[in-house]
């Protein structure tokens, strides 16, 4: 080649058409990589101080849900009402008097066993839905979480509480093993309590596996036993 020529441009070209293409699938790529942005919904938390202290009964009711552990609802009194099961009744008092405060335990539950506690519960004839704030206790071999056992508390529990029959009367009898079976289970209450509030109308010893004779299916099949009852 003669000094003056011409160089050929191809290799200008090619670098300058590969820079674009590069350009263009540097373009492409940014604009197709999303940000994923997820939405965490609120577990619903339930407080359980009867026999759903039962773990076998909560598995039959509740199969999605999950056990958190001991905790304290503040101002109320634990009693067997005249129906014949386990209720609360509210207190007036102010002070830190634990007489007046309900030990139980904390569940997180899914929506469908969310449905099916409030066939079982019988609601709203037998108990009525209400929201509290419960204190969690401090961590024990009943919690099942890490960090869910430290002492907080939860806000908008769900709790079940029969706020029409709230005299006291006697445990119906198939019930005494259900109670019975679920305080057993209720690792993180404590035994002086037990023994101050709930013997005082449920006696110790009996103690087997029985039927959820409240395990609903349907609206129609709790509507006839709250018939049955009446």
């Amino acid at each position: 080649m003669n000094e003056g020529d011409h160089l050929p441009h191809i290799g200008y070209l090619s670098c300058a058409g590969a820079v674009k293409n590069l350009k263009m699938t540097t373009t492409t790529t940014t604009a197709t990589t999303a940000t994923t942005t997820t939405t965490t919904k609120s577990p619903i938390y339930h407080f359980a101080y009867g026999s759903n202290l039962w773990l076998t009964q909560m598995h039959r009711r509740c199969p999605g849900h999950t056990l958190i552990g001991p905790a304290l609802l503040p101002r109320h009194r634990w009693h067997i009402n005249t129906r014949g099961y386990a209720n609360l009744v509210p207190t007036t008092t102010t002070n830190d008097d634990q007489d007046h405060d309900a030990y139980g335990v904390v569940y997180t539950i899914t929506k469908s066993d969310e449905e099916q506690l409030d066939l079982s519960e019988g609601v709203p004839y037998w108990y009525q839905r209400v929201k509290h704030p419960v204190k969690l206790l401090p961590r024990s071999s009943y919690s099942s979480r890490e960090g869910e056992g430290e002492e907080r508390i939860l806000e908008d529990v769900l709790v079940y509480i029969d706020t029409i029959r709230t005299t006291d009367g006697a445990p119906k009898e198939e019930y005494i093993s259900r109670i019975n079976n679920g305080f057993k289970d209720a690792v993180g209450i404590p035994k002086e309590w037990v023994e101050r509030y709930v013997r005082k109308y449920v006696p110790a010893g009996v103690e087997r596996m029985v039927e959820d004779p409240f395990l609903f299916k349907s609206e129609g099949e709790m509507e006839s036993a709250v018939e049955r009852e009446v």
